[in-house]
């Protein structure tokens, strides 16, 4: 026993030696190659005028996203961004000529305007899409429609809004910290895909499954991963160090006082809990959350918060969903905190955020589940009461 144990022990302390000098000739080799747009300049966007933008902007591998009032006027903007130290930040013109940034040109963000950081030693660069948009509403999601992130690694979902555009910055999902795992050779691999086959209710549904972090997630003590899609932000940079601070849940697109989450599911439990007794089965999840925030400095709810925070007034939730193998129909009311009423003043001045989270391990962000559970989604659907005027 003790020599196992001696041996195991001496198996451990290798890994952690190989991925720390893995990780050491990461960052040795990326020493002056980074270009990226780390952040929104904070000093920027505190000198914009009040109500014009909605939330926070929402800056991706290779996209920047403001989110506008309705109307606001974006035909001459010129926004402020944090880089990569040492890297240069540049213009890129209609032809695709790079010209030197500076602070006080506008632009014209009626369309997307394309931004380059180029890296300190000049080899590298990446282009970034800035956008300014007006936030519509959620009503329906179908699942029919979806990219794939830069790298080509996993599915994003586009979300159809009510004039017909795509958008791709309203879902989000875990998948992007999943690639750092090895454990996915295609992008059906991922815990997040959007499919169509055989079982679909109507076209593509979401698939949502509970699936093994490998030797690296172990290592970490993040054997698994669950397969979640939420409206929100997932910061791949805090996916080791702070999980659940990685997940940013909820966009201010309430049109409306929220009545029910209406949708079609199915699921199946997998054979064997991680991080629960024996004796536990594991439960997927489906609900909504209606939240109170400052609309001058929006702050999310996070994944040890979501459903308990002072800030919430509603939540609609699945409860014991079972696990049906064919598609199910729920259509989930919401339920007010006690203390908490729905104001129509504060809807007008944007005081209100909205999420919508699915899994399929209901303790999937404290890493409990099993492997092999898997969520169906389809045809998901917010019903509001119509009481804005």
């Amino acid at each position: 026993m003790g020599n196992k144990l001696y041996r195991k022990g001496l198996v451990l302390l290798s890994l952690a030696f190989v991925l720390a000098g893995t990780l050491s000739c990461i960052r040795d080799e990326a020493l002056g190659k980074e270009c990226d747009i780390t952040a929104v300049s904070p000093e920027w966007l505190q000198s914009l005028p009040s109500g014009f933008l909605v939330g926070n902007p929402i800056v991706r591998n290779r996209t920047v996203t403001f989110m506008v009032t309705e109307g606001a006027d974006v035909t001459a903007v010129a926004p402020q961004f944090e880089i990569t130290p040492g890297a240069t930040l540049f213009f890129v013109e209609a032809d695709g000529t790079a010209t030197p940034y500076n602070t006080e040109r506008t632009r014209d963000f009626t369309l997307p305007q394309t931004y380059r950081v180029v890296s300190e030693d000049g080899a590298w660069s990446k282009d970034y899409e800035v956008s300014f948009a007006y936030p519509q509403p959620t009503d329906e999601c179908g699942f029919e429609d979806f990219t794939y992130n830069d790298e080509g690694q996993y599915q994003r979902l586009l979300q159809r809004q009510t004039d017909g555009s795509l958008n791709a910055n309203i879902w989000d999902s875990g998948n992007a910290g999943y690639a750092f795992t090895g454990q996915a050779a295609t992008p059906l691999d991922f815990p997040t895909t959007f499919i169509e086959d055989e079982t679909s209710l109507d076209g593509r549904y979401a698939r949502l499954r509970t699936l093994s972090t490998g030797v690296f997630g172990t290592f970490v003590g993040m054997p698994i991963a669950a397969g979640n899609l939420f409206l929100g932000e997932f910061q791949v940079q805090n996916a080791v160090m702070d999980p659940l601070r990685a997940t940013r849940f909820g966009l201010q697109i309430v049109k409306d006082e929220p009545q029910s989450l209406e949708g079609w599911y199915r699921y199946t439990a997998g054979d064997v809990m991680t991080g629960g007794s024996d004796a536990e089965r594991d439960a997927c999840d489906i609900y909504a959350v209606l939240y109170e925030v400052d609309p001058a400095d929006v702050v999310p709810l996070f994944g040890d918060d979501v459903k308990t925070n002072a800030r919430i007034v509603s939540i609609a939730e699945i409860g014991d969903a079972g696990e049906p193998t064919e598609w199910t129909h729920f259509d989930l009311p919401f339920r007010t905190v006690e203390g908490k009423t729905f104001s129509t003043e504060r809807l007008r001045s944007g005081g209100y955020a909205l999420t919508i989270v699915m899994s399929s391990s209901r303790e999937g962000a404290f890493f409990r589940g099993a492997v092999g559970s898997t969520l169906c989604v389809d045809n998901l659907k917010i019903n509001w009461k119509n009481t804005a005027q």
